[in-house]
This record gives C-alpha cells, structure tokens and sequence, in this order.
C-alpha cells in the first residue's frame, strides 16, 4: 500500500512541467563498487544507461554485480522515469522499475520485484551535477523496504563525466550500504 502511494503522488507530481531544464539524460556508465552486508564486504560493477523520451520522460536500464570468494549478488532493473522541471537546472524525477535479483552461493536463486522512486537531480554549478532519491523495493523473498540513493557526476566535458554515488538499503530480512566510482558518456 506504501509503494502505490508513492507511486500516485510521484506521477501526480511530474503529470505537469513548465519548462525543460538544462539537464542531460542520454548517457551509458560504468562504474565500480563495493557494498556490506552485514559485515561482509562484496566488490564489483554496474552498468546503466537511460534515454530521454521527450520533456516529461525517460528510460533506464542498468545492472549490478557484486562478489565475495564464490558467492555473487546480482541485479537487473528497467524502468521509466518522469520529469519535472523546478528550474531551469533542477528537475524532480519520479521512476518506477521492474527489478530482478540474483544470488548465486552453492545454489542459485533469482527473485523478481518493483521499485518506485523519488528525488531531485540538478547541476550545482557548470560542471557539477547531483542527485538525491529515495525508493521503495519489493523484490519478493528478498524482501521489501526503503532506501536512499545520493550521486554526483562531474562534467570534465559536454559528452564525459566522473560518477560517484552512495546507496543505503533497509529490506526485511537484511540491510547494506555501499559506494560507488566511475564514468558516464552523454550524448
């Protein structure tokens, strides 16, 4: 009941925009990173990349490995994004995905799932950007609860960028936080 109610305020929030902003929404990453589970340390990578529709919507894409001696977790989501403009260089964006997680230790399992999402992205300067977002996952026997997800890309140029990134995730059954480096090509 949480997640459609966010949801409902998300789209009725983006349904209106008056004017586009200055940000950039075609582009491919790739970064590296590191969560913790409950003390235990996992590295790894993730791909993204989103297109912009038209003035109110995108799309995203992305997915997430993470590795620990010969257990890996893994995640898959596409998704659609929604956009208001605030100002000429911040926008409220509201997304929601479909969500599919793996965990392979001795064993295989996969578990499909949503996330609805919610945030500001803006440039801060001309070559800073940052975004914050809060989300809620339901990812089944994964289970379900809220987290935060805080970024930042540095424009070295119009078309290359330095990422960083930080996400927190409360679920059910367990909890993680974790960081992340890399570059973005925007075209």
């Amino acid at each position: 009941m949480k997640a459609k109610t966010l949801l409902a305020l998300a789209i009725a929030a983006t349904s209106t925009s008056l004017q586009a902003s200055e940000i950039n929404y075609n582009s491919v990453q790739a970064a590296y990173g590191s969560i913790d589970i409950g003390g235990v340390n996992l590295d790894g990578f993730a791909v993204d990349g989103s297109f912009k529709f038209n003035e109110r919507a995108y799309g995203f894409a992305g997915y997430e490995k993470y590795s620990v001696n010969s257990g890996h977790l893994g995640e898959f989501n596409v998704g659609a994004g929604f956009i208001k403009s605030v100002s000429d260089k911040t926008d409220w964006v509201s997304e929601v995905s479909y969500v599919r997680t793996m965990l392979k230790d001795g064993g295989s399992f996969n578990e499909s799932g949503y996330r609805v999402a919610t945030g500001l992205r803006g440039m801060v300067s001309d070559k800073v950007e940052l975004s914050g977002k809060i989300n809620y996952t339901d990812a089944g026997l994964f289970g379900d609860g809220f987290g935060v997800n805080l970024g930042a890309v540095f424009h070295v140029n119009e078309n290359f960028g330095i990422t960083a990134g930080y996400d927190y995730v409360d679920r059910d059954f367990f909890d993680y936080d974790g960081w992340n480096v890399g570059a973005r090509f925007s075209f």
